[in-house]
């Protein structure tokens, strides 16, 4: 009798203990799949650290799965890959998201995602040796003094839009350091000539009484200049000519929108008043789409 009763008792505890185990393993199954099913939800949603968070938990209920790490890693690949980017370090970059991209058995949305960027990043870099080859030029330019020429050289830049991008802002930074200092040059060779042109006159004056009276007077109507003059045209808008307070109240409001005033020559403010005229547009607006 004593016998039966252990045996029922070890059947009924084996029941409840295969019973547990049963339930456990369906629990954890389903708590594996929910979370696979939110990490790939929070990629397509683009948010990224809660992805991980996903996968490693499902890595938890289902140790060493090979789909969840296969997720969690591209995942986090694919962030440094991002990371790399707002760094501008391009080639880094490029090879995490080469990585994302030839991974296989993940998530297909990264693989197009990555894929997009990589071509991405190959622009940006053909960009950056395209930018760097006019700038050594610019700087060539200014140090041969010829400042004038590489201001012209680098309006090449500073009128490519792409060259405004977060992505070149080292390079921006060191275009607009450039300019400063070709307008610092030109600054001074303009008052060394007009020191120059002063002295001249003086020296004119002293000799003029030895001229003949027909030669007084052709000295009189000559109205010629070697000086570098900006057209009429190019100094008007709507027909009427830009004040020097025009010019200053626009460089407080391209300041104010986020662009570089003090780095712009008078022309240059000019040139930006110009042009948010005939865009129809407000000069802060024209700034924060092309001077930025």
């Amino acid at each position: 009798m004593k016998k039966w009763v252990w045996v029922v008792a070890t059947v009924v505890v084996a029941l409840l203990i295969g019973g547990y185990a049963y339930s456990n393993h369906h629990a954890t199954a389903k708590e594996y799949q929910a979370a696979m099913a939110n990490g790939r939800t929070a990629i397509q949603s683009k948010h990224y650290t809660q992805a991980e968070s996903y996968f490693q938990n499902a890595l938890k209920r289902r140790l060493n799965d090979e789909s969840a790490q296969t997720y969690l890693t591209q995942t986090q690949r694919f962030v440094s890959g991002e990371n790399a980017l707002d760094a501008r370090h391009f080639t880094t970059a490029r090879k995490h998201y080469e990585a994302v991209k030839d991974t296989n058995k993940g998530s297909s949305v990264l693989v197009t995602r990555a894929t997009a960027k990589v071509k991405q990043v190959k622009g940006i870099l053909a960009n950056v040796k395209e930018f760097k080859k006019i700038l050594t030029k610019a700087t060539g330019e200014n140090q041969a003094l010829n400042y004038g020429q590489s201001n012209t050289t680098l309006d090449e830049l500073f009128n490519n839009a792409k060259f405004r991008q977060k992505y070149y802002q080292n390079l921006y930074d060191q275009a607009l350091t450039l300019r400063k200092s070709n307008n610092a040059g030109q600054a001074a060779n303009t008052s060394s000539s007009t020191s120059a042109t002063s002295n001249d006159s003086s020296t004119a004056s002293s000799s003029s009484a030895s001229l003949t009276s027909s030669e007084q007077a052709a000295a009189s109507n000559y109205s010629g200049s070697n000086e570098y003059t900006v057209t009429q045209k190019e100094k008007e808008v709507n027909g009427k000519v830009i004040t020097a307070a025009q010019i200053a109240n626009a460089r407080k409001t391209i300041s104010a929108a986020g662009g570089h005033s003090d780095a712009m020559s008078d022309q240059d403010v000019r040139v930006a008043i110009q042009q948010a005229s005939k865009q129809k547009i407000s000069l802060a607006q024209y700034t924060q789409q092309n001077l930025k």
